[in-house]
Parts: C-alpha cells; structure tokens; sequence
C-alpha cells in the first residue's frame, strides 16, 4: 500500500456568523468536534536558490518557515512548494526558548516575516479533518484536509470538493485568492517580525500572554509529510 505523503489542503474564506450553521451541517454528514487550538505563530516567507529536486540542483523553490506554539505545544515547520494545497512539510517539536532563537535564526536569513494567532475548531469525521478557523480582528476561513497519495489524490480531492459542497463552502479556486486572504491578515491581524530585540521582546509577551506557560528542553521528533 502506498504510503500516504501528500497533506490535501482545500480552504475557503466564511464568516463568523456562519459557524453555527456550518457545525450543524457538519453534524449531519456524520463529523464530531476533535478539539480546540489556540495558536500563536512566527511565519517566514521566501524564496530558496540552488534547491535539489529529483536529482538536479540549482533551481528555486517557495519556502515557509513557521515558529509556532499550538496549545501550549511548540514545533518548527517548514513547507516548500508553491502550490499551498500540496507541499513537502517537516516537523520539529522544540521548547518554547528554542523556538524564539529559530524566530531570530529565521529573520537573519532575510526571509519577510510576521507574527499572528488564531483559534481553530477541528472536526473529524473518518480521514477527513475540517477545521473552522478565526483571527482576533473576525476574518475566518475554512479548511479541509486529508491525508492521500499519488494514486487516490485526484479521487480524495474530488471527495474533499463534495463536502464542501454539501455544508454550502465555497473553495477558493487559486492561488491569488489566498493570498489575497493572507495579505488581509496581515494587514488587520499581524505585525512584521525582524528578529530585533524589540521584536522578541514582543513575542515573549505574546506567547506567554496568552497563558502557555515556559516548556523546558525536550527530545525533538521529527515527521515528515506533503502539505
């Protein structure tokens, strides 16, 4: 059996008004409440040269680099490709103090950077995840998920469409329309991140404002996906 690398993305911006609605339709289709996340997160953006890709080296690649603390817990992701729905995805699970040395590490390189959180409602329902997911200003967006392969991809994404479907979503069907969404979470949500002392500063705070409390070194686990 193929080993299911490939994380499908799909999202699609709502509004809060809409959860209601959406969690009934949910309940319907057969999907419980997983869980609930608070997220605080340190996002890099950027372009790396030289990137070896089936056996050649020297071409380029989309990359971002999240610092990110989900319910206390503290990983480093990086996720490369430029198709967002699709893309390689490495985990490290670090201690809070590491995760603000990679922050700076991160900002050195020159990648444009930012910090912003949410909170996250996650449904379930077999393979297939669905998360509701809101900023502080009130922008929110939806995303579904499920892990594939090569061969179920264009099946499993056809079956990600359909629910969608059926809880009234509509998807956003390119790249500009998501990063149309992001530049308003920049813009009403997020502040730059450069890695200055200012700026860590203002990241401890954050994270420790929000009630997760200091984690000590740990063993690092590594996983490694397509999202």
């Amino acid at each position: 059996m193929p080993h299911k690398q490939i994380e499908l993305e799909l999202r699609g911006e709502i509004r809060p008004d809409d959860f209601p609605r959406i969690r009934k339709q949910l309940s319907v289709l057969g999907f419980r409440r997983a869980n609930a996340t608070r997220r605080l997160s340190v996002m890099f953006f950027g372009v790396v040269h030289g990137y070896r890709k089936g056996g050649n080296t020297g071409g380029k690649e989309h990359v971002d680099l999240r610092c990110r603390i989900t319910n206390g817990d503290a990983e480093i992701v990086t996720k490369v490709g430029k198709d967002v729905t699709s893309r390689l995805e490495i985990r490290r699970a670090v201690s809070h103090e590491d995760l603000v040395a990679f922050s700076q590490m991160f900002a050195a390189m020159g990648f444009f950077g930012k910090v912003g959180s949410k909170l996250t409602e996650n449904f379930q329902h077999g393979s297939i995840l669905i998360s509701l997911v809101q900023s502080p200003s009130g922008l929110a967006y939806i995303e579904l998920e499920k892990m594939t392969d090569q061969n179920n991809e264009r099946k499993d994404r056809k079956e990600l469409v359909r629910v969608a479907r059926a809880i009234d979503v509509r998807i956003w069907k390119s790249q500009k329309e998501f990063r149309a969404f992001c530049d308003q979470l920049t813009t009403q949500d997020d502040w730059k991140y450069c890695g200055s002392p200012a700026d860590v500063k203002r990241l401890k705070r954050e994270i420790y404002g929000m009630g997760f409390k200091k984690s000590k070194s740990k063993n690092t686990r590594h996983e490694m996906s397509d999202s």
